[in-house]
């Protein structure tokens, strides 16, 4: 999924200065467990760190249904146990890799135009791994008793929302055509991103994500500018 689509609850006024990217709307990770709110020794944030990496890998490549606990345990040399210690639950470090994504992967809300959304193919093409690992888990939360499915709806929201809000700013300064339907725009800009991103983790020889998302942004500013 394109990095647009997380974003902070700030999104709906994404001019007022910086925001970190990728916190949801509304849905924020849950709390840490309970071991996490112990003063922990560097060495326990160090193993901490490294199970959030092998999870972010292994929920990337088998999804979160897919990883068994037994597996993660297994691929930072602890046991079942001792892993859970950190996070209380498998559901826990869900939504804690869920964070970690918004710690990795920040945008500059106050620097977003809809010429500045063609950075966004090349931006997700270098953070494969983030990419991917948000199309696995929303193509998992399409349930509504899954757990990160109100996540998603509400990033979905969020995402368009921005889009708005950049394409209403741009209008109001007149650089695009006063004409132009906005809530329609944003969903079609949401769609395509997503689109071309499936396409891209299908076929990365054939689809060029970067050259992709830049073609369409450069047409798309061309048929809306004033």
């Amino acid at each position: 999924m394109p990095a647009i689509l997380f974003m902070t609850d700030a999104a709906e006024k994404p001019r007022q200065g910086p925001e970190r990217a990728l916190t949801p709307s509304v849905t924020r990770p849950r709390r840490s467990a309970v071991g996490d709110d112990r003063n922990r020794q560097p060495r326990g944030d160090r193993r901490r760190q490294q199970i959030l990496d092998a999870a972010v890998q292994l929920f990337a490549s088998k999804g979160y249904r897919g990883t068994g606990v037994a597996a993660l345990a297994e691929r930072v040399g602890m046991t079942a146990t001792g892993m859970l210690y950190y996070f209380g639950s498998k559901e826990r470090l869900l939504h804690e890799v869920v964070a970690e994504r918004d710690r990795r992967d920040v945008l500059d809300l106050n620097s977003l135009t809809l010429s500045s959304f063609r950075a966004l193919g090349r931006h997700n093409a270098e953070t494969a791994i983030l990419t991917r690992l948000y199309v696995v888990l929303g193509a998992e939360s399409l349930d509504a008793d899954d757990p990160l499915h109100d996540f998603f709806v509400e990033r979905y929201q969020t995402a368009r929302a921005l889009v708005r809000s950049v394409l209403e700013h741009e209008r109001d300064e007149g650089h695009l055509r006063q004409d132009i339907n906005v809530e329609q725009t944003a969903l079609e800009v949401i769609a395509m991103l997503m689109g071309l991103e499936i396409q891209w983790l299908y076929d990365p020889a054939t689809v060029d994500l970067a050259q992709a998302m830049e073609t369409y942004f450069d047409r798309l500013v061309v048929e809306l500018s004033a």
